[in-house]
């Protein structure tokens, strides 16, 4: 592979493993109801978003490059039905430019699929506590109602 497919695989790694950390640190905090935690899982939410609106035209750009080697793959397929015994370096040379360019737009996907995936386990949290909190305070209202008809 290229050097510049490789940086693009680490990066992924990378961005993958610190969006799970993050994600893992946020659910093991367990205090999800106070504040201070609600807080930090919005902060991060709004994190993710903004990179997500910065990345914007990186991924349309990725989405029209992957649909453009869609249309090309045909064509090099049957470039290469034709034979390599008779492929010239150049036209080989240009095929795995274009398949390159194809593996970083899918890269700029993958990576964009990646703050989508934070983003919707940050909502995701952030939903779950605002039902968590909810059952609470119904239940503390059932209790307290339950109490007040048996003091009757």
């Amino acid at each position: 592979m290229s050097d510049r497919i490789d940086r693009l695989c680490e990066q992924l790694r990378i961005k993958l493993h610190g969006i799970d950390r993050r994600l893992e640190a946020l659910k093991g905090n367990n205090s999800a109801t106070s504040e201070k935690s609600r807080h930090l899982v919005e902060s991060q939410m709004d994190s993710v978003q903004q990179r997500i609106f910065d990345r914007r035209h990186a991924v349309e750009a990725a989405n029209a490059s992957v649909t453009a080697w869609i249309e090309k793959r045909t064509v090099f397929a049957e470039q290469d039905a034709s034979g390599k015994d008779d492929a010239d370096v150049a036209r080989l040379e240009a095929r795995a430019d274009e398949v390159e360019g194809y593996a970083v737009a899918v890269f700029e996907l993958a990576v964009a699929a990646a703050d989508e995936a934070a983003q919707a386990a940050l909502e995701a949290l952030l939903a779950r506590n605002d039902a968590e909190v909810a059952s609470l305070q119904h239940g503390s209202a059932k209790r307290r109602l339950s109490s007040a008809f048996s003091e009757r």
